[in-house]
């Protein structure tokens, strides 16, 4: 299966001007043959807290219905990080559309980032659950940007049976180096495939400048594919889902792990 991460600019409190940006790079990966787009974190509003909160639509009349229609019209899955409008709540949430055109999936962000300025946890409400889905067969786990930091969410996923660990980002420059080695970690330590996608650019509220280097890593922690810090670009792997068999005889981690050890009290010598 062809897997492919759109790394683009987004335009803060903008979604028609990015909804139409997203049916350009659709409509680019369908032309290369994907089976699967990726777009990254907040890829409808931008990633400014306020501007979210202002702009953020509900899913029966934003961006996701078009989203609907543009994966049946170009015969392509995507998988894209956006705002949803719940009520009195927004979520940082993402998308799984089939090319069909039906949601089978979605996932809302279910660790918010606390640090100074972005503080999500003051404008966003929280998921409650992890999430797998089924593309055409193959089982994908979901996370998003800054849950990077929490391995046990990855690890979760890939002892529930997810082959592909897919992760919309809006990564900061600032932190490039981490977002490189945790996305591969993550791979490394669950024998997984790994799709990251973060976006370029910058939002006006923060200056904040995000880092791109979309990357897919293989199970064996290998960038199979990457991209620039600083180019729109797609970026497309093959995923063989026999390389998880391969790496995992070779290196028998989940035979070798011990979750009653993992229950204990650590003992402490002083």
């Amino acid at each position: 299966m062809k897997l492919s991460l759109a790394q683009i600019n987004i335009s803060s409190g903008n979604p028609n001007h990015n909804l139409l940006k997203m049916k350009e790079w659709i409509i680019k990966a369908s032309e290369e043959d994907a089976d699967i787009v990726v777009f990254p974190e907040m890829c409808d509003t931008g990633y400014d807290m306020t501007t979210i909160l202002d702009v953020a639509a509900t899913w029966k009349n934003g961006p996701v219905k078009y989203l609907c229609r543009y994966a049946e019209d170009s015969n392509i899955n995507i998988i894209a990080g956006l705002s949803e409008r719940e009520d009195s709540s927004v979520f940082n949430t993402i998308v799984v559309i089939d090319k069909n055109g039906r949601i089978v999936g979605k996932y809302r962000k279910t660790h918010l980032i606390t640090a100074s300025p972005i503080h999500e946890e003051k404008y966003l409400g929280f998921g409650q659950e992890l999430v797998i889905c089924k593309i055409e067969g193959m089982k994908v786990g979901l996370m998003t940007c800054y849950e990077i930091r929490f391995p046990e969410i990855a690890r979760k996923l890939a002892s529930s049976g997810a082959d592909v660990i897919v992760i919309p980002a809006a990564f900061p420059l600032v932190r490039l180096s981490h977002w490189q080695t945790l996305t591969r970690s993550r791979a490394i330590e669950n024998q997984i495939f790994v799709a990251a996608t973060s976006r370029i650019g910058r939002d006006f509220e923060y200056s904040l400048q995000f880092c791109g280097t979309s990357t897919i890593y293989d199970p064996y922690g290998v960038a199979i594919a990457s991209s620039s810090q600083i180019h729109e670009s797609l970026v497309s792997a093959e995923i063989n889902l026999n390389n998880i068999k391969e790496v995992r005889n070779q290196i028998k981690v989940y035979q070798d792990i011990r979750p009653d050890l993992y229950q204990k009290k650590v003992t402490e010598y002083s």
